[in-house]
């Protein structure tokens, strides 16, 4: 047998993000005898699809990360074409991304354990680590950098897992350069900010700004009430606010993230692999180790009613979404989470105030 046509059809169920590059869907993937799968499928906005340089850059990104395969890594399965559309076929990660983890926390008035923090950011580090380390079919290195690393795009499985997703932004020496200035700002490395080449050690510097984030209780290191201009010569200085941290924590572990946040790229570590391996030994230092299991039994503690086990109906969302909302309710008395769209574009340059929380309208069931 040399070929196999076939036929595969999606139903859409919902759409989780529309933002940057792409509209982001849950679907199920429909097979032979009843075969069904959960996916995600992302296609261009109607505004970029009739224009040749995102149409470019959108079959990059998936050609770029088809090949990458890694339990850190959101899986892409597939790139396809309908109606004159492309759009790419990724794997669906149940569960919730970093920065509503960190919401709930904050609304809540609660602390992430340190350890847990930590061991998110190692693993965040492993995937990046992996893709850094990548070679191309002619065995030279494809110098891969994610370029967004933010808590947007670190996903948090029901199971435990951490991954990293959206390489839209990624460069690689085999990928064109990028169309414009991407990213979110407050994770930018002083590099990005200026436009300077970038390798891998600005991956390192955005990955000790998602650290000290939640370290720090859900806070961006620098001061994001100003204008963006501000906030841009901020990330260009590296201006960091210390007193950002909480008071007690380990000097072993804030000496890491000052070696992840060095202005210079050379003064920061030589290698992610590096970053790895010292995220790793402050989880070990007393001998205890931490794993998927625990971090997957912490949240079912602080959320249970989102990440307990229970029946879907038939698009997947109902009883989850509900759960959800009681579980907001419960904990932080009526406080809703943003919307992803308002959140995202509030992300680039101030964090939302309380009052601005509550006047957005509930957006569930976009927890991938």
């Amino acid at each position: 047998m040399k070929k196999i046509i076939g036929h595969i059809e999606y139903k859409i169920l919902k759409t989780i993000a529309e933002g940057g590059m792409g509209t982001v869907f849950k679907a199920v993937q429909k097979g032979a005898s009843g075969f069904e799968k959960t996916v995600v499928i992302k296609k261009l906005l109607d505004c970029y699809s009739k224009d040749e340089r995102f149409i470019i850059r959108f079959i990059d990104e998936a050609k770029l990360v088809a090949n990458l395969i890694h339990e850190n890594i959101v899986q892409i399965y597939q790139l396809d074409k309908y109606m004159n559309e492309y759009y790419f076929v990724q794997e669906y990660v149940d569960g919730i991304n970093l920065h509503d983890l960190m919401e709930f926390h904050r609304m809540s008035q609660t602390k992430m354990p340190v350890k847990l923090a930590v061991f998110i950011a190692a693993n965040v580090a492993r995937a990046l680590a992996y893709a850094h380390s990548r070679h191309g079919n002619d065995g030279k290195p494809l110098n891969i950098i994610h370029c967004d690393i933010c808590s947007y795009n670190i996903l948090i499985s029901r199971e435990g897992v951490v991954k990293l997703t959206d390489f839209g932004v990624a460069r690689a020496v085999t990928v064109r350069k990028p169309i414009a200035f991407s990213g979110k700002l407050p994770f930018m490395s002083p590099e990005q900010v200026n436009k300077a080449p970038l390798d891998f050690h600005s991956d390192i510097y955005s990955l000790g700004i998602v650290l000290f984030y939640m370290l720090s209780g859900g806070k961006v290191c620098r001061h994001l009430d100003v204008k963006p201009h501000e906030i841009i010569s901020q990330a260009q200085k590296n201006y960091i606010d210390w007193k950002l941290l909480p008071d007690g924590l380990d000097s072993r572990l804030i000496s890491i993230l000052h070696r992840m946040l060095a202005t210079e790229p050379e003064k920061r570590y030589h290698s992610t692999s590096k970053v790895v391996k010292k995220l790793e030994q402050y989880i070990l230092r007393n001998g205890y180790s931490i794993s998927t299991l625990n971090l997957a039994k912490y949240m079912r503690h602080i959320m249970p009613a989102h990440f307990e086990d229970g029946q879907q109906n038939e698009d997947g969302n109902k009883i989850r979404e509900e759960n959800v909302l009681s579980t907001v309710k419960m904990h932080i008395g009526g406080s809703l989470f943003e919307s992803k769209k308002n959140s995202d574009k509030l992300a680039k340059t101030r964090p939302m105030s309380n009052e601005e929380l509550n006047k957005q309208k509930v957006f569930m069931g976009r927890y991938i």
